[in-house]
């Protein structure tokens, strides 16, 4: 199960999952919102999955002199919240749940209007490292600037080329899901270094 299923990052994943046979379900938020409780248990409680990618995220940078109250609880709530909403209630119906969780770069790097996106990713990674401390199988894959919607929607002008793939990032997601990676392992990925992840 992918959150956040209408993203080219969750849409990248979901081809190659199902390409190696995977049964996958991408939910847009129309069908499950990840800061809605009732919302989560009837898409989760339907399909039970083993295997839950925690990838809805929200990003609107902003300064926090000029930050909007309702703009910040949207950050928290989605990026961080959220992935505790649909682990919580996952792990209700499977015990032996896997989870990975895509982060971002952005959880260890500083932007000075990115204050609420950088927590609330840093706080993933956190989360993540108690998952796996507490039993669980849970890694988190933080992508660096990838060519998705979101960011075209951020930086209209950037050079496409200098971005990570989308696909690219899918497959080092699918090291993941094989379990190729320690429990509690924060996996950076950037065009830089994808090749080498992969290899590895």
């Amino acid at each position: 199960m992918i959150t956040g299923g209408n993203g080219d990052i969750a849409q990248a994943i979901k081809s190659k999952l199902e390409a190696e046979g995977y049964d996958v379900f991408a939910p847009a938020r129309t069908e499950m919102d990840v800061t809605d409780w009732d919302s989560i248990e009837n898409a989760i409680g339907r399909y039970k999955p083993d295997i839950l990618i925690n990838n809805a995220g929200y990003v609107v940078p902003q300064s926090v002199r000029n930050a909007d109250l309702v703009n910040t609880r949207k950050h928290i709530e989605i990026n961080l919240s959220g992935t505790f909403y649909c682990t919580l209630v996952a792990l209700k119906y499977n015990s032996n749940l896997d989870i990975i969780n895509i982060g971002s770069a952005a959880a260890l790097e500083v932007h000075a209007t990115w204050s609420e996106y950088c927590a609330t990713k840093a706080a993933v990674v956190m989360a993540t490292k108690c998952w796996a401390e507490d039993g669980l199988y849970a890694v988190v894959i933080s992508p660096g600037r990838t060519r998705t919607k979101m960011r075209k929607s951020l930086y209209p002008d950037e050079d496409q080329s200098i971005l990570l793939d989308p696909q690219d990032f899918a497959k080092v997601v699918m090291k993941a899901v094989k379990k190729d990676f320690e429990s509690g392992t924060h996996v950076v990925v950037r065009k830089q270094n994808v090749e080498q992840l992969l290899i590895e």
